[in-house]
């Protein structure tokens, strides 16, 4: 009896301790620069919003903020690079829709999202539009479905390839509206602009601020957007989601660090997160480049994360999309 008293005395204490490091931990974070990795090369669109939000972040934890960009393996290596360090706050990764497909779509991934990473916050969402080119008789959703319908397999979307973020929300349009349209891949999204610019293809999917120039003038037409809200960009705008319930998707990035990393440092990081996207400079620089920021509480993030990797699911279980690893 007394050896179990001791062991549960022990235990107490050493938990006790445990909480009081975590606490003094905290109280201390961060002793030493910060390191955000980020998937893929320097100047894209992850890449782009950290350095957007670094030095605002820098204000908020009094350290540097060091960008780690590591392009290669649809982003694999950057998230595990991430995963492996030590849980302490010091090395955050930003997570995006693309980490939440490649999971979803690769065999050779060595990450769970849900398992390897604490959720810190929201960081941005990027709304779609959905484009078709003016020569056919579809100027709204509705009418896109119909046309569809009437021809089988006739009416041609285009991506810039398998499991890219222009061709799944065509393969969840299809799935939702019960539509044959044909896929035509491109080797990258500005060749399948181009295409639906010249009548190769009839329908793309599209982050909205690389086509506006081309609504504006007239080469393209924007028949609605993916976000269930009509995004501030193109109020003139209406949703996908006005024709075709609940329909939603968007591309976005968020903050994440090493799983077993202290709540007491999450919560400091989320803090100062949602402090740095409410910076006007922030939001004004965010909104440059058609990202709205929106920052969240880490429980909010990880339901974000699953309701959307339920929806890749979906897709890929119906269309049967693989990526090309």
């Amino acid at each position: 009896m007394n050896g179990a008293m001791d062991a549960l005395c022990a235990s107490l204490i050493l938990g006790s301790f445990a909480n009081l490091s975590a606490a003094a931990l905290a109280q201390s974070y961060p002793s030493k620069p910060i390191r955000i990795v980020v998937s893929g090369a320097p100047g894209g669109s992850p890449d782009v919003v950290t350095r957007l939000m670094s030095p605002k972040l820098v204000e908020a934890l009094g350290q540097q903020i060091v960008i780690d960009t590591r392009a290669g393996a649809s982003g694999r290596i950057a998230v595990e690079v991430a995963a492996k360090a030590v849980p302490d706050g010091h090395t955050l990764l930003m997570v995006t829709s693309s980490t939440a497909c490649v999971e979803v779509m690769s065999r050779k991934n060595q990450y769970e999202i849900a398992r390897d990473f604490s959720p810190i916050s929201l960081v941005g969402t990027v709304t779609s539009v959905l484009l078709v080119t003016p020569s056919i008789p579809a100027t709204s959703v509705s009418e896109l479905v119909a046309l569809a319908k009437s021809r089988p397999g006739a009416l041609k979307h285009g991506s810039s390839g398998p499991g890219s973020s222009s061709h799944l929300p065509a393969e969840l349009f299809k799935i939702r509206t019960g539509t044959n349209i044909l896929h035509v891949p491109y080797k990258a999204a500005s060749q399948a602009l181009v295409g639906l610019m010249a009548g190769e293809i009839d329908v793309l999917f599209n982050p909205i601020t690389s086509a506006m120039s081309m609504i504006k003038s007239g080469k393209l037409r924007a028949l609605g957007v993916t976000s269930l809200r009509r995004t501030a960009l193109a109020l003139d705008l209406p949703t996908v989601s006005e024709t075709i319930p609940d329909f939603e998707f968007l591309l976005w990035q968020s903050l994440m660090a090493p799983a077993k990393t202290p709540a007491q440092v999450v919560s400091k990081l989320n803090r100062a997160v949602i402090k740095v996207l409410d910076a006007s400079t922030v939001q004004e620089a965010m909104a440059a480049i058609g990202n709205e920021p929106r920052g969240t509480s880490p429980v909010e993030l990880t339901a974000f994360i699953d309701d959307y990797m339920k929806q890749i699911r979906e897709v890929v279980r119906v269309s049967g999309v693989k990526l090309e690893d």
